[in-house]
């Protein structure tokens, strides 16, 4: 009964990257024209992160979530530049992987920072919380699939939390949406848990 759902949810998801294939496809024969590799899109996506915390630190929310969406775009271009342009590989799947936890590091160590700076150690000890939540999401999948389970599954996958957080932002409430993010993480990676613990049972 309860498989149902999430897997929907991860159908819908297979779908949305698709579409997104699809619409970034002139985008992405250009840049296969220009002989841009999907890891230099990566590497441009973490150096315009660095400018969120940047932003965070002098309370320009609005430009904040315009610099993390922005780093957004470029983390959804590089795989679908990957897919459409037959550049697909393990190690490229690999460095993606591993610079999107650094591009998230970087989000929730201004938020450290911020919080920091106001002596806020409640919203401190929040930041530090989501951060690992947030990483347990990405490492669950990780680990689920090294193990042969597809676990691309649950409420808030990295898209999801981008976007939260980017409203956030634009509304200067970057507590709320961390917070938001935080609760919505803890249910995913509770779902990704279920979701391998069904799966080793069925094996």
């Amino acid at each position: 009964m309860r498989s149902r759902p999430i897997s929907s949810f991860g159908s819908y998801q297979k779908k949305l990257k698709k579409w997104i294939d699809q619409a970034l496809k002139p985008l992405c024969r250009v840049l296969i024209a220009l002989k841009i590799h999907p890891n230099l899109v990566t590497l441009a996506g973490v150096l315009v992160t660095v400018m969120v915390p940047y932003s965070m630190l002098q309370e320009r929310w609005v430009e904040a979530g315009c610099w993390l969406l922005f780093a957004g775009f470029f983390d959804v271009l590089d795989g679908t530049l990957a897919r459409n342009g037959a550049l697909t590989g393990r190690f490229g799947a690999f460095f993606d992987s591993s610079l999107d936890r650094v591009s998230e590091a970087i989000v929730f160590g201004g938020f450290l920072m911020y919080y920091y700076n106001h002596q806020e150690l409640r919203n401190l000890l929040l930041a530090f919380i989501v951060c690992i939540l947030s990483f347990m999401v990405s490492y669950a999948r990780a680990r689920a699939e090294g193990l042969g389970i597809d676990c691309e599954v649950g409420v808030l996958p990295r898209p999801g939390r981008v976007i939260l957080l980017a409203i956030g932002f634009f509304a200067a409430q970057p507590t709320p949406a961390l917070a938001l993010v935080g609760f919505l993480s803890l249910i995913t990676v509770l779902q990704r848990f279920y979701r391998v613990w069904t799966a080793a049972r069925k094996k």
